[in-house]
Order: C-alpha cells, then structure tokens, then sequence
C-alpha cells in the first residue's frame, strides 16, 4: 500500500476490515457476514474499534467527545496516534486468530483514521505523504497485522447523518452524534478521501455504492455484494469436519453412475424445458449467470449437463457471483464470459460517443432516432440536451454553449415550421390523416432538419452485450483519445462490476486491461506521427460520394469453385482446375443454381459469396453514417475526424419550405464554433461543433453475402433518402465489376411484394408434400 509492506509470516486465516462513514451501515453488514461465515462453516473473530470497552481506547473516545478541541483542530497526526495505539493493544489478539485459521472481521481500522484525518490535508501531495506515515507507523514500527481487504460502504453524508440518528445511545459519548458525525462537511470530505483511497490503493481497498438512484439499496443486496469479494479470499481450513457438508438431495452416486433423486427430478421439473430429452431450454429458476457457469463446465465434466446441474449447481442459488468466480478461477474457462448478457444504458451520450459506443461487432444497440424525436427541449435547469467537454476553460466553455444555444433556438423552430409544411402539402385526405399518418409526417420532417443538430446533441443507448463484449467496449473507450469516452468507459466498468464482477475483473488489471489500453494508446500515438511525418497534407479534396477502391475476385465467375467444393469429395485446388476447362454458360449455370430462385431479400445466397470482397471511401453527411455505421458485421469500419471542410448539402424539402436561410445560419454558427475551439487548441473536442449535415470520410470492406443485406436493405423506398441514394451508388459500382452478383440482388430499390410472398408460403408447402412423400 501506501507504504512497502512489513515482512510478516504467512497467515492460515484472513483479516477482512468493513470500512465507510459513520452512518454507513458498517454494523449492519458485520453481523450479516457473521451469520454467513456461521453458516458456512468457518471460524471467526469478531473485532470492533475503537474499542470502547478497553482502556486502550481512553483517548480516543475523550478526541470524539471534542475535549480536545474540535476535529480540525487536532492535527492528523496527533489524533491518528490515539487510534494506532488502540489497536496496537488487540494486534497480539488478531494475530493469534490469524495463525489459528479463523476468518478476522473489523468494524473500521488503519483506513477509518486515512479517511477521517484525511480531510484535514488541503492537497492530495500532503494527504499521500500522510498516508506512507501512517502505513509506516501503524504496520511496520508497531507491527499490526495488515488487512487482505478493507471494504469501504459509500453512502451520502445526508443519508448518513439520518442513519445516525436512529441509532441507540453510545457508552463513548452523550451527544446524538460525536464530533465526526455532527460534521457535514467533514462526512463529505471523509467520502471524497475515500474515494481516493479506493483509487490509489485498488488492491486494499474495494468500494461498494450501497445508494442507487438517490435510495440506499437493502441490507441484502449489500451483503451479497460484500460476500462476493470475500469468498474467494476464504481459508479453506473450516471449524467444521467436512463429513458434516449437507448431503447432496438432487442426485447419488454409485458404482452404477450418478442417480437423480425425487427431489432432482422436481428440481429439474421446475428448471429445464425438458427433463429427459435431447434438447432443452431453461426456465427462469436458476439465474443467468449460474446457467452460465454450468454450460462452461461442459469441457471439463463428461456428464448430461443436467447432472452437472444437479451436482454442482442447485444448492448455488443466492451465491452465483461466488460459484462464477470459482468456474472461472479454479477450472481457467473464461469461455462463459461469451454465455451471460448484460443490459447497459448510457445517458446523455453525444452522437460522437454514440458510434464509439456502438463500434462492437458483437453486441446490441438501440439509440434514440433523430426521425421521431424532437430535440428542442430543455431540461430543468433550462439547458437544450447538448454534451459539453469537461476540460473547457470558463471563456470556451461560456462562447460554446452560446453557439449551440442558438443553433438549438434555430432548429427548433424549424423542426415545427418543417412539419407543418408537410401536414399543410400532404395528399392523404383529412378523413385517412390518423396518428399513423402524423407519425409518418413528423418523421418525414424530422430526417430533413436533423442535418442542423450538432454532433453534441445527446442521445440514450441501449447496449446489450456478451461479458466477453461488454470488457471489449470498456476497453477501447478507456483507450479513446477522447474524454468523454474514457469517462464512460471507467462508468460501464464501475456499474459492470455491481452485476457481474466476475466477467470485469482484469479490466483494469495493469497487466491485462491496463496494458492493452496503453498500446491502444501508444500505437495510435506512433502511427498519427509517422502519418504527419510522411504524409504531410492536411485534408483531402477529393470528395466522390462513393469510390470503389478495391475488390476481388477481378473475375465473379472465379466464385464457382468455392460454391461447388461442398457439394464435391475433391479438394479445391483439383476443383478449380476442373472448373477452369468448364464453358461460360456452364459456370454461369453453377452461378446461377448457387444463388437460386430468391422470393424475398432475406433468402441470401450461401457463404461462398463471403469470398468476394469490396472496400470503399465514402464521403457522405454524419446523419447518414449514423444509420450505415449499425452495420457492423463488416470486414473493416474506420472513420476520420469530423470537421466542415467537406460542406453540405441543403434538402430540398427544407429549400421548398422556405427555410434554406435559417438552415444555412446554423452551418455558419457551426464553423465559427469549430474554428474557434481549434484556435484555442481543443482540436478533438472541435468535433462536438461539427452538425449532422456536415459531410465526413469513413470506410469500409463487406463481402458480396453481405453487401445483399447491405444493398437491399437501405435501398427500400420508407428509408432515408440520403442513405437510400448512396447505397443506389454503391449497388451501381458493384454491378459495373460484378454484374452476376449485382443482378442477384434482386431486390434494390424494391418493397416487399405480397405476390412473392404468396410464391415463398406456396414453396413451402410444396418442399413439404415432398417430403412427407419421402
């Protein structure tokens, strides 16, 4: 910790410490981890301080009585020596429980005296320099056992206070609260030091948030939090003779195998779909995590995994962070980080941050659409929903929201001008103009005069992701080079952490999570100089909407053998050699019967055409790489900063409308802004000035499989038309190198044709008849 550690021998047993502020719930929880470690089975000792009962303990209840003067008028090292030698006079004692195997619980210790006299330090330099006299003190002059966990409860100093004030009358003091708890400021200050501590010594200290949305979470829930950082520290010497463990009710083995018992076959009644079948789901009886666990044991147990079930994991429930971290700790199978989901919800997250969140190819996400939403509210502190850096100066930050103030001002008004033109020109009669009808003319106007929104207007995602994913996104937000991603980076790892600690763990490991965000870092770093270096150009003026910078094969015909070789016993290189003897019309025919008689867009060809590859520079406004960029089962997806140098383009419902001026005044604010903050040297956070409608260079690589979807998809006539016109282009160049492949994909441009899915329920039915025919 603070201070290099004393040598000491080996301990049999561990010494867990429940740290927080007075009114923190700190007794609460040791006796809930009492009847716990009871319950299990393992022997402990019970150490609270200061120790009031002791004499040991004289001068510190006479400091909390103020009869030395109020808090900060005792210096921090005065008062820390009257707790040090308090717990000098039980050091023997916990030392000897130690050595005898028993699991040591304290009520407060070393960092109770960190946190409060803490506070009295006005800079962190002091306050660290501190903390090594103390660790020095306190564990190498007078040998007191250190911790192997300190816990500490952050609850808010209100809360505190009122959780104070019910309690029972203290022997040490005659007043409601001492002078520690009468002290807001100073259970505020003794909060932030904690959080400190927590920060510089993450191996020492570990915090729970026991307050979630302003509520502080049950007894319970805390508990459970607490009990999954000290289980995989426990000693695995118990007072209880192991011939005293439960009998397993669910199964018996035997010479024979493993019997399920009555109770088993009601277990797994209630737990999976089916009992005795070859397949079979879960119901919700066990949770996610513990299903997990029990899939990832299928590599290393030979049984049904029913039985597995039965054995291992029934009598588990209420201690699924516990067995997890066994799984994966003690059997090395981290696999099951790709079988638990985890719900995750960013707020206010600028549409630069929104793609960044979404840049993972293996995980869900839903945002807050710019086409049926208005964003022209303000919230209670009468602010439009924008994202400003952290990191502006008062003058950037003050002229930052001045700009974007007007530009909400402006789009909002045009956001109901632009509707009711809509509403006012539409052809649907009166009679036939439903909520359906509003919703369609709203959105019509909502994806013309998005393009005026800035890059900061906040949105909400939804996430829903792997363990594997989810430690992936944090990550490289964390590694991001800007700050608000690296903010909510560390956020999605705290809140991780409270529902499924297990899958986060190496996250911010120095040698796992630690070390791939400094190479993420450090090659980004050496890559941006050697590309200035040799480079040497600023911005680009090439501008085609749409290029074609790559493909293969140069030939589609060149596809055949790889359609053929699953139906074939040869290798491929004895196909290809076959194949390129065969006429045109003869591979055509193979072509054709490959991609087969599609009678809707979802009837893709199969995944020969995954070989067939197209790589493209675009160059399109950021409203439309918003919908394109959720494609992201692509081979390569990278884009460039945002900046204004590639213009934009006015829509022509917004010029019919009469509304090009206003439309055109929030593009000139928006290039003042950006040209201001890149003077003031905040170059990354320019981006934010940036709006919707201004174009941007990205890129991207998909295979032929994928370009279908692609293609098909964002073509279809509801869609946007911005998106709809480039995937036109990108469809047109296709056919210009591929036109088998580009006149397979039949559906461009097209919606669904009921005739077609008459023809598609039709085949069925007939394949059907054959088969039953069979």
């Amino acid at each position: 910790m603070a201070g290099g550690r004393a040598i000491v021998m080996k301990n049999k047993g561990i010494f867990v410490v429940i740290e927080g502020i007075d009114g923190s719930g700190k007794g609460t929880q040791l006796q809930l981890l009492k009847d716990q470690l009871s319950e299990e089975g393992y022997s402990y000792e019970l150490f609270d301080f200061p120790q009031y009962e002791s004499e040991s303990s004289y001068f510190a209840k006479q400091y909390l009585n103020g009869a030395y003067g109020s808090a900060d008028q005792v210096g921090p090292y005065t008062a820390s020596l009257f707790y040090a030698l308090d717990r000098f006079d039980a050091s023997e004692r916990i030392k000897q429980a130690l050595a005898d195997g028993k699991v040591v619980i304290a009520n407060r210790f070393v960092g109770s005296n960190m946190a409060h006299q803490g506070t009295k330090f006005d800079s962190r330099e002091e306050r660290r320099g501190y903390f090594v006299w103390l660790d020095s003190l306190e564990h190498t002059m007078l040998g007191i056992p250190r911790p192997d966990l300190s816990i500490v409860l952050k609850v808010t100093p209100e809360i505190a206070q009122k959780l104070v004030d019910n309690k029972e009358d203290r022997n040490y003091t005659d007043k409601k609260r001492d002078i520690h708890e009468a002290d807001l400021s100073h259970l505020q200050r003794s909060v932030e030091v904690y959080d400190d501590m927590c920060k510089l010594f993450p191996k020492d200290f570990k915090m729970i948030d026991c307050v979630r949305g302003g509520k502080v979470i049950t007894k319970e829930k805390v508990h459970k939090l607490i009990w999954e950082k000290v289980m995989p520290l426990l000693p695995s010497n118990k007072s209880k003779n192991d011939s005293t463990k439960p009998k397993n009710m669910y199964v018996e083995k035997t010479d024979k195998g493993v019997i399920v018992t009555d109770t088993g076959k009601q277990f797994l009644e209630e737990t999976v779909t089916n009992p005795t079948g070859q397949v079979y789901g879960f119901y919700d009886k066990l949770s996610p995590i513990t299903i997990a666990a029990a899939m990832a044991r299928l590599s290393r147990r030979g049984d049904d995994m029913r039985i597995t079930i039965l054995d291992e994991f029934a009598s588990a429930q209420g201690k699924d962070e516990a067995l997890l971290k066994r799984v994966i700790t003690a059997y090395g199978d981290d696999s099951v980080q790709q079988l638990v989901g985890q719900h995750i919800v960013v707020e206010d997250a600028s549409n630069l941050l929104t793609k960044k969140l979404e840049w993972g190819r293996l995980a869900s996400y839903l945002e807050q659409s710019t086409r049926y939403i208005y964003f022209d509210q303000k919230d209670k502190n009468g602010k439009y929903k924008y994202f400003t850096p952290k990191n502006f100066n008062k003058k950037t930050k003050e002229y930052y929201e001045k700009i974007n103030d007007q530009i909400f001002d402006i789009y909002s008004e045009m956001a109901h001008q632009l509707t009711d033109y809509v509403r006012k020109n539409s052809k649907v009669p009166e009679k036939e103009q439903d909520i359906a009808w509003k919703g369609a003319t709203r959105a019509q106007a909502c994806d013309a005069i998005r393009d005026v929104l800035p890059v900061s207007t906040k949105s909400t995602v939804g996430i829903f992701a792997s363990g594997q994913a989810l430690e992936s996104l944090i990550l490289h937000l964390m590694s991001d080079e800007t700050k608000e991603a690296q903010d909510v980076g560390q956020m999605i790892l705290e809140e991780g952490r409270k529902t499924v600690p297990a899958f986060l763990e190496r996250a911010d490991r120095p040698d796992r999570g630690g070390a791939f965000v400094a190479y993420r870092q450090e090659t980004a770093q050496g890559v941006k100089e050697i590309a200035d270096e040799l480079l040497q150009t600023t911005h680009s003026k090439d501008s085609n909407p749409v290029e074609l910078v790559g493909f293969w094969p140069k030939n589609e015909l060149d596809l055949v053998s790889t359609m053929l070789y699953e139906y074939s016993g040869l290798s491929l290189r004895e196909i290809k050699k076959r194949v390129d003897k065969l006429s045109y019309d003869d591979k055509k025919r193979i072509f054709d019967a490959y991609v087969g008689k599609r009678l809707n867009r979802r009837h893709k060809p199969g995944r020969a055409l995954e070989t067939a590859h197209y790589s493209w520079d675009i160059v399109c406004d950021y409203g439309i790489f918003r919908d394109l960029q959720r494609h992201r089962m692509v081979d390569d997806l990278a884009w460039q900063d945002l900046n204004p140098r590639f213009g934009y383009d006015v829509p022509k419902l917004v010029d019919e409308a009469g509304l090009s001026d206003k439309f055109e005044k929030c593009f000139d604010l928006s290039l003042k802004l950006y040209s201001y903050l890149q003077v003031e040297g905040y170059e990354k956070e320019a981006q934010y000035a940036t709006l919707l409608g201004h174009k941007m260079r990205w890129k991207l690589t998909f295979n032929a499989r994928q370009a279908f979807h692609f293609v098909e998809l964002r073509t279809t006539p509801q869609g946007h038309p911005g998106y709809r016109k480039l995937c036109k282009e990108i469809y047109d160049k296709i056919a210009e190198v591929h036109p088998l492949i580009a006149k397979s994909m039949i559906f461009v441009n097209e919606d669904e044709d009921p005739e077609l899915t008459r023809l598609a329920a039709e085949r069925y039915t007939q394949w059907k008849l054959k088969q039953l025919d069979k």
